[in-house]
């Protein structure tokens, strides 16, 4: 069905703009027959009208976008994922936005500039990584969209962002391993090329230095934040660097990975080898034995970015916002005071 705007209802009805615009929004001064004429349209074409009053005299299409890239197998088979996805859509329905969630590849710019801007489909957009904000920013500027991020970003400081602060959930976990007496602390991270993944990094090396410790690049590795990764490097590091007591993992993803290469080798957790993770994913509490980590609000942040983008929106929010929520650390079974290793 061809969709309703307020030049065609005006068209169909036989009035002009402005007489369909004092319809809508319910105004005294419109004649009974013109009042007739134009609901007439409005109730042929199905639409509820309440809904399409918000529609026409808005020009709002009640859609919202959230972009993301395919990250390898993790876009949606994440738990992290997951949740950002509920906090987004919930809040959305509760305020009356669907939400279309489209996956962006290079490949797809002339689709992705066709469906969102010409077409104007969509009265906001949110952006879930680097890559598609790098893209959509200057193009949505050109239509006055309004955009929000997922995840800090200097290089668009008029964009509002919402993130937790990663540098402080990573200085949390370290100093948790080095108030048990560890000392060599390998820590494994996600992509160098996002923000959260430098601000981990720094949080790390930060608490290390705090505590006297002496940072090796040697077990600072920087790839993915998946599963293979996280195995791949700590079963590398078992046969090159034994001397590791412990373990920073900046995603609960990378500690499941790491924690089956140590079962797999035969080191037990935490008896003779500690592990942190970070996001507080709900398997976490599940694993064996159950991880400490560093919970971020995930649902929140994208409820958070969800709030503010609606906001936008509606224009009760016309400041610029970069919103920081807090990390947590969530004490478990991972850990445990440092295993002082002897050679025979």
């Amino acid at each position: 069905m061809e969709k309703l705007n307020i030049d065609k209802v005006a068209k169909l009805a036989h009035v002009s703009r402005s007489v369909v615009s004092r319809v809508i929004n319910n105004h005294p001064n419109v004649s009974e027959e013109a009042r007739r004429r134009v609901m007439e349209v409005v109730e042929m074409h199905n639409y509820k009208p309440n809904t399409v009053a918000r529609n026409l005299a808005t020009q709002s299409t009640n859609q919202i976008g959230v972009l993301t890239s395919r990250i390898g197998d993790e876009s949606l088979g994440n738990g992290y994922w997951t949740l950002l996805y509920l906090g987004i859509f919930e809040e959305c329905i509760r305020r009356g936005y669907n939400v279309h969630l489209s996956f962006y590849s290079s490949s797809m710019k002339n689709e992705l500039h066709e469906l969102i801007l010409n077409e104007h489909r969509l009265d906001g957009v949110i952006c879930l990584n680097e890559e598609v904000t790098k893209f959509t920013a200057d193009r949505f500027a050109e239509i006055d969209m309004p955009i929000v991020m997922v995840g800090h970003n200097p290089e668009f400081p008029e964009i509002c962002s919402v993130d937790v602060d990663n540098y402080k959930g990573a200085y949390k976990a370290v100093k948790h391993l080095a108030d048990l007496g560890h000392r060599r602390i390998g820590g494994i991270f996600g992509d160098q090329n996002v923000e959260e993944t430098k601000h981990r990094i720094s949080g790390y090396r930060k608490a290390q230095s705090d505590y006297g410790i002496l940072v090796d690049d040697e077990v600072i590795s920087v790839s993915s934040y998946s599963q293979k990764d996280g195995y791949q490097t700590m079963n590398k590091w078992i046969k090159e660097h034994p001397e590791i007591t412990a373990l920073f993992c900046a995603s609960d993803t990378l500690a499941m990975g790491a924690m089956l290469a140590l079962h797999e080798n035969n080191i037990k957790i935490p008896e003779e080898f500690s592990v942190v993770g970070f996001d507080g994913l709900p398997i976490s509490r599940y694993m064996i034995p159950p991880l400490t980590t560093i919970e971020q609000p995930t649902y929140g942040k994208g409820e958070k970015a969800a709030k503010i983008l609606i906001d936008k929106i509606n224009k009760y929010q016309t400041d610029i916002v970069q919103h920081n929520m807090e990390p947590e650390l969530i004490v478990r079974k991972s850990c445990a005071p440092a295993h002082v290793k002897t050679t025979i």
